[in-house]
């Protein structure tokens, strides 16, 4: 069976472990960072990854790193699923443009929805 990796963008470090841990307790490699510059550097190592992202990051935000992807043929086709606070239509509509697979909103739901969102993604896949 395929490795499936994930690359977990949270700056929460707290939330980044369990996020981690859930994951990796379903069977998931996972690759977690604290902020875009560092998403991008695990990126250039690891290219072929579902991305996790939360939005509000140190540094590059998660809009910016999103659109930078999406502007490189090297990643424009990595998968994104967005797990944020942000929960306006505008934004959610805005990341759907930048092709993102799932938007997620932390507040509306638990971290075993989400993690349930990314085996979805990896099943609908055959993976």
């Amino acid at each position: 069976m395929m490795v499936r990796t994930i690359l977990v963008v949270e700056d929460d470090l707290p939330l980044q472990y369990v996020i981690k841990f859930k994951l990796v307790k379903e069977g998931f490699a996972v690759i977690a960072v604290g902020s875009g510059e560092e998403a991008l550097q695990a990126l250039k190592s690891q290219p072929s990854v579902l991305i996790w992202l939360d939005l509000f990051l140190p540094g590059m935000g998660g809009w910016r790193f999103l659109e930078m992807i999406r502007r490189s043929p090297q990643y424009k086709e990595v998968p994104v699923m967005i797990v944020s606070v942000l929960s306006d239509r505008e934004r959610i509509r805005k990341a759907f443009e930048l092709n993102v697979v799932d938007y997620i909103v932390k507040s509306e739901n638990d971290l075993g929805y989400a993690v349930g969102k990314v085996k979805q993604y990896y099943e609908r896949r055959g993976q």
